[in-house]
């Protein structure tokens, strides 16, 4: 992979005060981009306007209306013809060398992602060193909180790359489908990274590769927030386990509203699940086509669920993450 073989996908939302810090940090990147494409959901600000004004080099794909972050993301990769692209969210700024140090990472054919350790703008802590996922069924972020000298010296493989800045293998994410619109947003990137380790591939981890991540920036409303992790968690769970082991998810699902603070985010979170419930059948008909392409054996899987030997302390989350983009791309 080489820096012209990359491009960057902003998905946005009425994401005008962002938009600027963003593409400064790729202006500032000492390997540029290829192209950056600006997946604009249907944005009611000033976000169009800002970028046909200060940003002339940069595309922006005018999508008429909200498609969700996943299918905002869709639609930006499909614009880019680069065989690396980046689905990088608005609240995230890259340090200066993060494009030149991801390039330099050693990587073979099933290396299909590249993950950036992103950095709290808050603490200056770690976010995210890579995000695991438990056969409990939920999702869970590598050294959180922890201090940037935790980080192991060397790229290391993760179940996933951080979903505010992953790069992607253009002809893997094109071969998975890209991510499953129909999750709006939030575990989008989760279900992709599963199917992408269904079918024999992996993502390795950049400890080098810096990106400082705005945590909650743009959620407008945490209710929503919590609906869309309780239901698509569900989903996420059903389609992708190779075994369904349906008493522990029911009891971490039930041991999740219980711990759901403040209360009075139960209600959607109570909804969440209902809706999970009711898109269960079709959830099961996907299931069934998603293990039937498996290449990989359910113990496999299960060695790929542990934590990465490597990273030192890690251990899994005790809440769901959240996964995916931020809802500046889908409202």
């Amino acid at each position: 992979m080489t820096a012209s073989g990359v491009a960057v996908v902003i998905v946005n939302y009425n994401g005008e005060s962002l938009l600027p810090d963003c593409l400064a940090a790729l202006a500032a990147q000492t390997l540029a981009p290829d192209e950056i494409v600006v997946a604009d959901n249907g944005s009611r600000d000033g976000s169009l306007a800002l970028l046909h004004a200060h940003h002339p080099a940069v595309r922006a794909l005018e999508l008429g209306r909200n498609h969700g972050f996943a299918g905002g993301a869709n639609r930006g990769v499909q614009a880019t013809t680069a065989p690396w692209v980046c689905v990088l969210n608005s609240d995230a700024t890259p340090q200066p060398d993060w494009l030149a140090a991801l390039v330099a990472a050693p990587r073979g054919e099933l290396t299909w992602a590249l993950g950036s350790v992103l950095v709290s703008a808050a603490t200056g802590l770690i976010e995210s060193a890579g995000d695991a996922y438990a056969p409990a069924g939920y999702s869970h972020k590598l050294l959180r909180e922890r201090p940037l000298a935790d980080l192991p010296p060397d790229p290391y493989r993760v179940f996933a790359a951080p979903g505010a800045a992953p790069v992607f293998r253009r002809r893997v994410f094109d071969l998975l489908g890209g991510y499953e619109e129909r999750f709006f947003l939030y575990y989008e990137d989760v279900d992709l990274a599963f199917r992408a380790a269904l079918a024999g591939y992996h993502a390795l981890l950049v400890p080098s590769a810096r990106v400082t991540h705005r945590l909650g920036a743009t959620t407008r409303s945490m209710a929503r927030l919590r609906f869309y992790v309780a239901r698509n968690s569900m989903w996420c769970a059903v389609r992708c386990l190779p075994e369904l082991p349906v008493r522990v998810l029911v009891r971490r699902w039930l041991a999740e509203l219980r711990a759901n603070r403040p209360r009075r985010f139960v209600v959607a979170e109570v909804a969440g699940r209902l809706a999970g419930l009711a898109g269960l059948p079709r959830a099961l008909r996907e299931r069934r086509a998603i293990q039937a392409r498996r290449v990989v054996s359910a113990t496999e899987v299960q060695a790929l669920l542990r934590l990465p030997g490597v990273v030192p302390g890690a251990r899994a989350g005790s809440r769901s993450g959240l996964g995916g983009g931020d809802s500046t791309a889908a409202g």
